[in-house]
């Protein structure tokens, strides 16, 4: 049998000082710091303009892919319609990280998931002309760079109208197709 003794107190310890910055967050004693409040941003020229024109644009561009001549249920025209309309309607440009500029821009792990799987629902495209399919493929992928390009820069994006063009090349696809 193997006796194992137990820590004894540090000398600070022993003095009624616990060390707690040792100590995982849970089991510290002392106060806590406060943790500082996120500050309040000030909006870019344009953006509650900019972001409801998306929104706008990714309910027409979902309503346009739910009307394509696919099988009953097809995942193309419900869970990816779905996600281009909930990534077009939850742009954020808040939704980034200070230091590195990245983020996800308001935009799901989930609606992004979708939006990554366009490629594997090729054979649901069967029924689509060749023009449908190359429209398809311009939504999702205009839809699916936008986060990472908000996130990354909100400013220039929203300011130098890079959001408002590629609204526009969402439309004119959805037209085209």
């Amino acid at each position: 049998m193997t006796l194992h003794y137990l820590p004894t107190a540090t000398p600070a310890e022993q003095n009624g000082v616990a060390a707690s910055e040792d100590l995982p967050l849970l089991f510290r004693t002392g106060p806590l710091e406060p943790v500082a409040e996120p500050e309040e941003r000030e909006p870019w020229q344009g953006e509650a303009e900019a972001l409801a024109e998306a929104a706008v644009v990714g309910r027409r561009a979902a309503d346009w892919i739910r009307s394509l001549p696919l099988q009953a249920g097809a995942w193309i025209s419900g869970p990816l319609a779905d996600a281009v309309e909930e990534a077009m309607i939850h742009l954020d440009p808040a939704d980034c990280d200070d230091i590195g500029r990245h983020g996800h821009a308001g935009v799901s792990e989930s609606a992004r998931q979708r939006l990554d799987g366009l490629i594997y629902g090729m054979a649901e495209m069967a029924p689509l002309a060749a023009h449908q399919r190359v429209a398809l493929f311009a939504v999702v992928h205009c839809v699916q760079g936008l986060p990472s390009t908000l996130a990354n820069d909100p400013g220039t994006v929203i300011e130098d109208g890079v959001l408002a063009a590629v609204c526009a090349v969402i439309d004119s696809a959805i037209s085209a197709g």
